[in-house]
């Protein structure tokens, strides 16, 4: 019963020196970002798209809670109507120096049409990008101090300048679309 309570004990003692261990993420140099997101179009005076994106970050970490990088998200819609390419550059910010910290993104760019457009007489197509901007607040864990996981919530406006809707093969409108996207994510950072 001694080698138990003693093996217990030490097993508990070790538990928690693991968990008092200070493992920071880089703070220095390059950063890559590489997350998944699921968002959902609000903006009620247009079609309700849900858009898969897959987004892809390189950039500079130049101070400890601060970094700048160029980017890009693959934004797939379901039906192939909306699905489209934001390029942006993003600024953003970690706040505390430690395992857990909240972070802060804030992006600006372009968003390029693919050429796709949903299927049948009533098809809708991107003729035309336009502006996009995101906004993402999330919490990052580092697991290593170069690999982290993190977990996230994203809003982002994405300007479609021309899109065409079609009637029975008949192009019927052809006008700027504004997608207020709110959707959220997982993401691996290193």
């Amino acid at each position: 019963m001694k080698k138990l309570l003693l093996s217990l004990a030490l097993l508990l003692a070790g538990c928690v020196a693991i968990a008092q261990e200070h493992i920071e993420f880089k703070w220095y140099g390059l950063y890559n970002v590489v997350d998944f997101s699921y968002g959902k179009n609000v903006n009620s005076k247009y079609d309700a798209a849900s858009l898969s994106q897959l987004t892809v970050v390189m950039g500079f970490q130049y101070r400890k809670e601060t970094g700048v990088g160029l980017g890009v998200t693959f934004m797939h819609d379901g039906t192939n109507a909306y699905t489209q390419l934001p390029i942006f550059i993003e600024l953003r910010s970690h706040y505390l120096r430690s395992r857990l910290t909240p972070f802060t993104v804030v992006r600006a760019g372009y968003s390029l049409p693919l050429g796709e457009s949903s299927g049948g007489a009533d098809a809708v197509s991107i003729k035309k990008g336009g502006a996009y901007f995101g906004l993402e607040v999330g919490g990052r864990y580092a697991i290593s101090p170069k690999f982290g996981v993190s977990a996230h919530l994203r809003f982002s406006l994405v300007n479609m300048n021309d899109v065409e809707f079609c009637e029975n093969g008949v192009v019927a409108e052809r006008h700027g679309v504004l997608f207020h996207v709110i959707g959220g994510g997982l993401g691996i950072n290193f």
